[in-house]
């Protein structure tokens, strides 16, 4: 279980979704959907560490939960996170969804 997520306050939140990889990466698993660090290299294209460090900065946060399963570790978004953290990533969610469609019809 994720610790401390009715800590987050509003600008950790922004920092940790500002890089582009920890935002792809909630994008990912915000479906409440697990994954492994594993399957997230693949999709993202980057080495483990990098994987491994985003995941932290999400985890430390409190946005993400992770659950051992022998030698695999798996990711979720958390499901106990404060209605205005919610809020906003609901939104954010959204929003990355509906300029991906739009760019999907560009192309």
């Amino acid at each position: 279980m994720s610790n401390n997520n009715s800590m987050i306050q509003p600008l950790e939140l922004f920092k940790v979704l500002s890089d582009p990889t920890r935002l792809k990466i909630f994008q990912i698993l915000y479906n409440k959907e697990s994954r492994c660090v594993g399957e997230l290299v693949e999709i993202l294209d980057q080495p483990q560490p990098t994987i491994s460090r985003h995941l932290n900065h999400l985890k430390k946060l409190g946005i993400l939960n992770c659950v051992r399963d022998g030698t695999w570790m798996w990711y979720e978004v958390a499901n106990d996170l404060p209605e205005w953290c919610q809020d906003i990533l609901d939104t954010t969610y959204n929003q990355i969804s509906i300029k991906e469609k739009a760019m999907l019809k560009l192309a």
